[in-house]
């Protein structure tokens, strides 16, 4: 039998480094893509009937929002089109009672001079943040309601 040294030097050289992968990939996390948002496994740590009344509440509260944004839309002005907005919320518990923090996040546009549409888009994001606190079976505001704004991505 002849033993090539390049063939074996390879071979060492595959080896090595698939055992370099797998141990890498021995300590991976999985990560979850949309941990409480539409599409994919959902989880959440919290009982599904309080998870369903604070997307109600969010719900209600935005609608004054929603107003809002129509009206500066109508008026010309740039608006955030919440209506379509992404809602997240990140839950967590603290000494027996539920916390939670809520996005409806959105773009923000221009309105077209017709009104028709819903324009051109600024490049700005903006998000509403709600927080609240389950007290006695009922979702409370902790906090008023505030906007955040998010700047467009710089060029490179």
């Amino acid at each position: 039998m002849v033993v090539r040294p390049y063939a074996t030097l390879s071979v060492a050289a595959g080896l090595i480094a698939a055992a370099i992968l797998v141990s890498a990939n021995a300590r991976a996390i999985e990560v979850k893509k949309d941990l409480w948002g539409k599409g994919g496994s959902s989880v959440s740590p919290m009982p599904a009937a309080q998870e369903q009344q604070l997307k109600q509440v969010i719900a209600d509260e935005s609608d004054k929002y929603v107003s809002e944004e129509s009206e500066k839309k109508s008026n010309g002005q740039p608006y955030v089109d919440i209506q379509d907005a992404k809602m997240m919320y990140i839950p967590r518990s603290r000494e027996g009672t539920w916390y939670v923090e809520a996005k409806l996040e959105a773009s923000e546009y221009l309105p077209t001079k017709k009104g028709e549409g819903k324009g051109k888009p600024t490049g700005m994001r903006k998000a509403l943040l709600f927080k609240y606190k389950l007290d006695g079976g009922k979702w409370v505001e902790t906090e008023n309601p505030r906007w955040l704004e998010y700047p467009p991505p710089k060029a490179q």
